[in-house]
């Protein structure tokens, strides 16, 4: 791992705007405009977000389990990391993302996530990426603490409680390479995909990403891959990079690199 890697990658932020659609009698308050690290999640943003828009003079409060959230005419993916979000969006640098709160019915589709539920899926994250590399060789050694701990610095964006939890989940045991590379890919308006794969190939060459979009995109609809961005955090990746570089200093807290396919501009 590179340290100073990771912290620029920790530190990246966006910028999200959140409007309010209530059918209120007054109208609807001013949008919330936040900036949110690339890493963190909806559900960590909407409690602030609603104690801003429940400031309104009509007294009407909104609460979390009376809301859905909507971006681009979608359901957001509560469970993504925003980062995720915001280049699924296809968004130049400097734009907005664009989150809608609505107070009507949730079309099917949308999971509704709250603070307790993100936790939870972060954790199974976690557990699954680490299955995947050392077959839960790091996990199921870790303290209680240490998974509070990787939590609270997700929570609290705390970069020095976030590293030193992660470099053991991202040491190598007894010298033993990684079995498989925690790897999601993502397009928009379709669930992630996800396969098993490794950091070498049997020649015992390093697969770079752009060998393993080849492979998730294989039975998909993308007819060439050329003719799409791959971006991580915002970055366009370079197909030549190798996965295992990307694994151990591009990955999100969840221990997932997470790779976003888009169409060129």
């Amino acid at each position: 791992m590179d340290y100073e890697v990771c912290r620029k990658v920790w530190e990246s932020q966006v910028p999200v705007q959140f409007t309010l659609h209530s059918n209120s009698a007054l109208g609807d308050p001013l949008p919330f405009y936040t900036m949110l690290p690339r890493y963190s999640f909806l559900a960590l943003a909407v409690p602030r977000v609603l104690a801003y828009f429940n400031r309104r003079e009509d007294g009407e409060k909104i609460v979390i389990d009376q809301i859905w959230l909507e971006a681009s005419g979608s359901p957001a993916k509560m469970y993504a990391p925003v980062g995720v979000l915001y280049d699924l969006q296809n968004l130049e640098r400097d734009q907005i993302l664009e989150i809608t709160v609505k107070t009507s019915s949730p079309p099917p589709g949308f999971v509704p996530i709250d603070r307790n539920a993100m936790e939870a899926i972060f954790m199974q994250s976690i557990k699954e990426a680490d299955y995947l590399k050392t077959k839960a060789a790091t996990t199921n050694n870790m303290q209680k603490e240490e998974y509070a701990q990787l939590w609270r610095s997700v929570t609290n964006n705390n970069f020095d409680e976030y590293w030193t939890i992660i470099q053991k989940l991202m040491e190598e045991k007894d010298g033993k390479e990684f079995d498989h590379i925690p790897l999601r890919v993502c397009m928009k308006n379709k669930p992630f995909k996800q396969i098993l794969i490794s950091s070498k190939d049997k020649s015992g060459s390093l697969i770079t990403i752009g060998d393993a979009i080849a492979q998730v995109l294989e039975d998909s609809a993308v007819a060439d891959p050329s003719d799409f961005r791959i971006t991580s955090h915002g970055i366009d990746v370079p197909p030549h990079t190798p996965l295992i570089f990307a694994a151990k200093n591009m990955a999100y807290p969840d221990n997932f690199v997470h790779i976003v396919v888009v169409p060129k501009l």
